[in-house]
Order: structure tokens, then sequence, then C-alpha cells
């Protein structure tokens, strides 16, 4: 597989340092971004993001560097120019001598990679409750960081139950996020609930646009949330791959396709409408 590293295309037998701190110590951050015809979506938001990790974990790289028209030669190198593709950007913090105190102006690992992106079926997410819990406090809640071993064994836990996806609780028994998404639920005042990120909950992008530009036409609002208010209500899920997805607790699967046919599927066709529209504007810069 082809890959971008530190300003060259190279392939993936020719890449990463031995001595590397994100691959010896998860000293890094990453992106993923969905590519439309080679095209990233929501590529400032991801951009933003990207610099606040950089800078609370003071690694020394800049978004800015990183040129749309670099993204769309990896995308024609890998051969993912058209269609649905995923691409990753990982920077870390370099390579240094052992030990964790972080060198003074370690020159950091920029990696993109690119690859082709299959959508998972349209149906409802089965959820499970985890064991794993999710540190409201720390950075790799807040960023999103090379350390996934806690959402990892969450999505490995719900694999081993027969589901698809694990709801993660925060230190106080809260609801925080799913392992790879955030999750909403719709109250019974007709309102739309997603966790705060003080509770855990990754400041995703998809998140950020519901919030932002959708609260006062869904009535989407932060607050906490206890397990036990999932169970019974409509739940969908949002990250920048599968867009607005429905979901269920195990076992609520009958209530979750009911809901469909309203407030759940007037906010996914929003977000489809907001996603075409920042590609269409996003192409015409390429």
């Amino acid at each position: 597989m082809t890959c971008w590293l530190n300003g060259a295309f190279r392939e993936e037998a020719d890449a990463i340092n031995v001595a590397d701190r994100g691959l010896l110590l998860g000293d890094g951050v990453f992106e993923t971004v969905l590519l439309a015809d080679g095209v990233p979506a929501f590529w400032d938001a991801h951009m933003a993001r990207l610099g606040d990790a950089l800078a609370a974990l003071s690694i020394l790289a800049r978004p800015e560097d990183i040129a749309l028209e670099t993204v769309k030669e990896l995308a024609a190198r890998c051969g993912v120019s058209k269609g649905a593709a995923v691409l990753r950007i990982t920077v870390t913090r370099g390579a240094g001598a052992r030990g964790l105190a972080p060198p003074p102006a370690l020159a950091p690992t920029v990696l993109m990679t690119a690859q082709s992106y299959a959508p998972p079926p349209d149906v409802p997410v089965k959820l499970i409750v985890s064991k794993y819990r999710r540190s409201a406090s720390s950075l790799s809640s807040a960023y999103k960081t090379t350390n996934y071993l806690d959402n990892i064994m969450a999505r490995h836990e719900a694999g081993e139950a027969g589901a698809d996806d694990a709801v993660m609780l925060n230190e106080s028994g809260r609801a925080a996020c799913a392992s790879a998404a955030n999750i909403f639920v719709l109250t019974d005042d007709g309102s739309i609930v997603t966790p705060p990120v003080a509770e855990g909950a990754l400041p995703g992008v998809v998140r950020k646009l519901l919030l932002e530009q959708g609260a006062d036409a869904f009535n989407i609002r932060e607050d906490t949330l206890v397990p036990s208010a999932l169970r019974g209500r409509p739940v969908f899920l949002t990250n920048s791959l599968m867009g607005v997805r429905p979901a269920h607790l195990d076992g609520d699967g009958a209530l979750q396709r009911a809901s469909e046919g309203g407030l759940l599927s007037a906010l996914r066709t929003w977000y489809k409408e907001k996603l075409e529209q920042d590609i269409e504007e996003r192409a015409r810069l390429f």
C-alpha cells in the first residue's frame, strides 16, 4: 500500500522508524476522514480538531502543512479517487531515545493512508453496555490519541456478545460514547440528548455539526445520560464514516425500527444534505 510519510510518497515496507514513539508508546494523535471521489468531507473541522490535539500534546506539527493536493494525489496513487474511501492521518511525536519523557523539539512523524471504504448495511447497530470505562479527565478521551486500548477491548467485548458496538460509561457510571462513535438518544420530551465532552464523550466532527447547526431545528442538546436512559428509547450513533446511524441496546430493536419514520429519518436527511454540500464546496478547490 502506498502512503504519504513526512513529505514523500512511500510503500508500506519502508515507512515507520522502529524508534517512533507512536509505535512504541502510543504517543500521537490521528484523524479519520471520509473521502468521496477523493474529496475529504468536513476537512476544516478535522484539521481544527487535529490542531487542537497537537497543541494539547505539544507535538510540533502543523495541520496547515497537509495540503489538499497531497490528499488528492494519495487517493489517486491508492486507486480510491472514485467512490467512498477513508483517509487516515496519524501524527506522532516522532522517533527518539527510549524512556517516557518527551525529548525537546522532536521532529514529528506525519503519516497518511487512503483505503476504499464499503459502508456497512444500513440497519440499526446493536449495542451492549461495556464493562470497560472511559475516563472523563483523560487526554485520551478529550482527543483522538493513538491510545485506543479501552475502545478496542469494548468493541471486542461487543463482538463476543453478538453485538455490533458497545456503550462506554465514564468512571461515574454515566454514558460517554460508543467505542468509535458519539451517542444520542431521543427523550420523552422530544429533544435529542448527547453526553457532554466533560463526561468523556469524544468531540466528534459530526457531533459538533449537529450541535452547532442542527440544535434549533431538531432540539439537540448536551446532558448527562445514565445507562437506563438509553433503554426503551430510540438511539443513534454518529461518526465521520457512518454519518448518522440508528442504534439500539440489545433487545430494543423493535422500538428503534418503529422510530425510523419520524425525527431520526429527518435528521439523517438533513445530515446527508450537509455532507453533500460540504463535499461539493471542497471539490471546487481541487
